[in-house]
């Protein structure tokens, strides 16, 4: 049984069983669960409960949900196997920061995959590697991509240093990874990215830094500066497209140190790799 199965509850697990391609699980107190098989949702099973919120969340801390606040608010939790929910319900303050939800009421269940790419367009951007940007909407595939990039990275004998900072590219369980990273990859996890970038060029001396989910300006900043001290990056960004990424006020500064901008259209996809250097697309 999937590992993500063993979180649910029996019947709902049931209605996934054999589905291939599950990449996404939201459970909505008072609706249908969804579940998106590559990336295109549908609705199936029972209406969910409040009591199948708090069996998920039970077992996905161990029985032990208030020792998990400080990951919950941040609107996430990590379990073994790299899957990640992201939680919303009743946000709780403390001295004027979020310290915690309560009265959950909807959790959405990212599935981490292993895919193992044939596209000559990936291996042309790894024999000649520059800076790399993963481009795409959610639940297309980045961060499996990236996981997939860096192990290749890795096993042509770069020093990769990837930081995970919610535990999804490593799926790391008592420090250990259990995802195949490569022989050469180094794992910082649940560091922000702005310290782990800062103290890991001085620390690891890394040939490469990876990190999911870029957002806003200072990891923007961070990238330039590892770029600065000689590192090179892979790194992930939501959008639409790379246009998107260089024409927003933001983002648009990391055309100054990406050359490689990858777009996905869905699991294991490629839609386009265009190198900047070269101002095309790769063939």
């Amino acid at each position: 049984m999937e590992k993500y199965a063993l979180l649910m509850p029996p019947d709902l697990a049931a209605e996934v069983a054999g589905l291939d391609g599950v990449t996404e699980i939201r459970l909505r107190v008072g609706r249908p669960m969804s579940v998106a098989v590559f990336g295109a949702y549908r609705h199936i099973g029972r209406t969910v409960t409040s009591a199948d919120i708090d069996r998920v969340l039970a077992l996905a801390t161990d029985h032990s949900v208030y020792a998990s606040d400080a990951t919950l608010a941040q609107g996430y939790l990590t379990c073994d196997g790299g899957i990640r929910i992201g939680v919303c319900g009743e946000c709780v303050y403390k001295n004027g920061r979020l310290a915690a939800y309560r009265k959950i009421s909807s959790l959405c269940m990212r599935v981490p995959h292993e895919v193992e790419f044939s596209d000559a367009r990936l291996e042309s951007l790894l024999g000649d590697f520059g800076n790399t940007l993963i481009v795409s909407p959610p639940g297309r595939g980045k961060t499996t991509l990236l996981r997939y990039m860096i192990k290749r990275m890795s096993e042509k004998g770069r020093n990769v240093l990837a930081i995970d900072e919610r535990n999804e590219l490593s799926a790391s369980v008592d420090g250990i990874a259990t995802a195949d990273l490569g022989p050469n990859t180094d794992i910082v996890l649940y560091a922000g990215k702005t310290a782990g970038y800062a103290e890991a060029v001085r620390a690891m001396r890394p040939d490469l830094i990876a990190t999911d989910e870029l957002f806003g300006k200072e990891e923007v900043a961070c990238i330039a500066d590892a770029v600065r001290c000689g590192v090179g990056v892979m790194a992930t960004v939501h959008a639409d497209s790379a246009v998107k990424v260089l024409e927003n006020e933001i983002y648009g500064a990391l055309g100054r140190v990406m050359r490689y901008y990858v777009l996905l259209e869905g699991l294991g996809r490629i839609a386009m790799i265009y190198d900047k250097e070269r101002e095309n697309c790769i063939r």
